[in-house]
C-alpha cells in the first residue's frame, strides 16, 4: 500500500466528499414534481444510494428509482427536468461539507496537487463549482461525462497528467476501486453518503479536516520521535518530551501537532506549556535588564518541576489540578487539571527548557531551530508592534545568553530545521 507520506496529488470525489448534495438534490427533484403535478412518494435518505452514482446512464439510478411508471415521462426526460431546477438551488442553497476550504487552502500551501473528478454531469459540476468557488482550489477538474471514461479510467488519466503519486478520496466503494486499481492510497469519506462503503478504504476520515492529519508534511518527522519513544520509554513513568527553541521558532504549533499525532496512534498524551508557568508582573520585571528578567524571572521553574517533573521522575505518574496566572489579570484564577499516568507521553513545550534546572526532567529533547532573522520576520507578523520592539532588547538577547550557556543544539537527541514549518526537516545526525 502507498504511505500517505508518498502522496503529491489527491484526487476528489464531489457529491458526499465536498458538497453537501443530498437536500439540494432532493430539493431540486420536488420542485421538478411540483411544476408536473407529481406527489413525492420517497424520503431524502432513500436517495442516498443514488449520490454520487453515475448519471450519464439512467438505468437503476435516482432518476430510474424517482420516475413513476405510469407518469408519461423517460427518467432521461425527468433526469433533464430536474437538473433544469440545479442553477437556483445551488446559487442560493449549496455548501460544503464543514472545512473543506480552509482544508483545501492548507493542503495547496503543503505542497500537494488537488484533482476533483467526478460521476456527475458537466453543468452539474460547473454548477457547482462556481456556485460555491471552489475552482481556485484544485489544479485540474474533469467529470465522466466530459468524455465518458470510467471513474478507474478517468482517474488514471489524472495521474498520468501530472506523474505523481497519488490518493483518492470518497464516500462511495467505486471511489475505494478506482484508488485500486490504480495504485492509489483510498481514503474513506465516512461522513458521506456511502454509508459502509468508505470501510474500504486503506485510511477513513470522519470529517474533511481528518486529511491534514492524514495529508502532513510533518508526519517523517513525527513517526521517527514516535519511533524513539518506543525505543527509550520504560513501561513504570511517564516519558516527557521537551519541545524547545528561541522564540517564534513554532514550538506550540509543532507539539499541537505531534499531540494530535500521537493521539491518532492512541497514545495517551498530556500537554505542558512553560508559559502556563508565568510569574507575576513584580517578579518578571523586578530587575534592571530586559533580556535577564525575561531569561531569569519569567517562570516560575520551581513550581513546574515540584509540582509536575519531579513526581514524573519520581513516582511515574502524577494528577494534580494547579492555579495558574492570568496574564490579562495578573491572577492566579486560571485552574488546569493535569492527569499524566505511567502510559503518558507528556509533551513539554516552551522557551529555556534545556536549562540546567529543566534539562534533567526532561527524557527527549526538541530543538525547532531557525535563524534570528526569521524570527523577527515571524515577530512582525505575529506581534503587535509594541511587542515587537522589544525583540532585539529583550526576546533575542535572552535566546543569545540561553544558547550560549546551555548549548541546546548539542543537548538535543533531534533537532529540526522549522524554517518552513509545513515542511520541517531533521538536522543531518539527529
Amino acid at each position: 500500500m502507498i504511505k500517505p507520506n508518498d502522496v503529491n496529488l489527491i484526487i476528489f470525489d464531489l457529491d458526499g466528499t465536498i458538497v453537501m448534495s443530498q437536500p439540494l438534490v432532493y430539493e431540486a427533484v420536488q420542485r421538478a414534481f411540483k411544476k408536473l403535478g407529481w406527489p413525492v412518494t420517497f424520503k431524502k435518505e432513500e436517495i442516498n444510494r443514488f449520490i454520487g452514482v453515475s448519471t450519464a446512464s439512467t438505468k437503476g439510478t435516482l432518476y430510474e428509482f424517482i420516475t413513476p411508471p405510469n407518469g408519461g415521462y423517460t427518467p432521461d426526460e425527468v433526469r433533464e427536468l430536474v437538473r433544469l431546477e440545479y442553477p437556483d438551488i445551488f446559487r442560493t442553497q449549496a455548501v460544503t461539507f464543514p472545512g473543506v476550504k480552509e482544508t483545501l487552502a492548507a493542503l495547496r500551501k503543503r505542497g500537494y496537487k488537488l484533482a476533483q473528478y467526478t460521476n456527475a454531469s458537466t453543468i452539474y459540476l460547473e454548477t457547482v463549482m462556481s456556485g460555491l468557488g471552489l475552482r481556485p482550489y484544485f489544479d485540474y477538474v474533469e467529470c465522466i461525462e466530459d468524455n465518458h471514461l470510467t471513474k478507474n479510467q478517468l482517474a488514471a488519466k489524472i495521474i498520468k497528467r501530472f506523474g505523481l503519486e497519488a490518493a483518492i478520496v470518497g464516500d462511495r466503494c467505486h471511489d475505494m476501486e478506482a484508488a485500486r486499481e490504480n495504485g492509489c492510497l483510498a481514503v474513506g469519506a465516512l461522513y458521506g453518503y456511502g454509508e459502509k462503503e468508505p470501510e474500504e478504504g486503506d485510511v477513513t476520515i470522519r470529517q474533511f479536516a481528518d486529511l491534514l492529519t492524514v495529508f502532513d508534511r510533518r508526519l517523517p518527522v513525527f513517526e521517527k520521535i514516535a519511533a524513539d519513544i518506543d525505543r527509550k520509554k520504560s513501561k513504570d513513568r511517564a516519558f516527557v518530551i521537551g519541545i524547545n527553541g528561541i522564540d517564534c521558532s513554532g514550538k506550540s504549533t509543532f507539539a499541537k501537532a505531534l499531540d494530535a499525532y500521537l493521539k491518532s496512534q492512541d497514545r495517551p498524551t498530556q500537554v505542558i506549556a512553560i508559559d502556563d508557568f508565568h510569574n507575576p508582573q513584580k517578579i518578571r520585571y523586578s530587575g534592571a535588564s530586559p533580556a535577564d528578567n525575561y531569561y531569569h524571572k519569567s517562570f516560575n521553574i520551581e513550581k513546574l518541576t515540584n509540582k509536575l517533573l519531579k513526581p514524573i521522575q519520581a513516582i511515574g505518574q502524577v494528577s494534580v489540578s494547579l492555579n495558574l496566572l492570568n496574564l490579562e489579570t495578573d491572577e492566579f484564577d486560571i485552574v488546569k487539571r493535569y492527569s499524566i499516568h505511567p502510559d503518558t507521553i507528556v509533551i513539554l513545550e516552551g522557551v529555556f527548557l534545556l536549562r540546567k534546572e529543566l534539562a534533567p526532567y526532561i527524557d527527549y529533547k526538541v530543538y525547532l531551530d531557525i535563524p534570528f532573522n526569521l524570527c523577527r520576520k515571524r515577530a512582525r507578523e505575529r506581534d503587535k508592534p509594541a511587542t515587537v520592539s522589544k525583540y532585539d532588547e529583550k526576546y533575542l538577547p535572552a535566546q543569545r545568553k540561553y544558547i550560549l550557556d546551555c548549548s541546546p543544539l548539542s543537548q538535543s537527541d533531534i533537532v529540526i530545521d522549522n524554517s518552513d514549518p509545513d515542511f520541517p526537516k531533521i538536522r543531518p545526525g539527529s
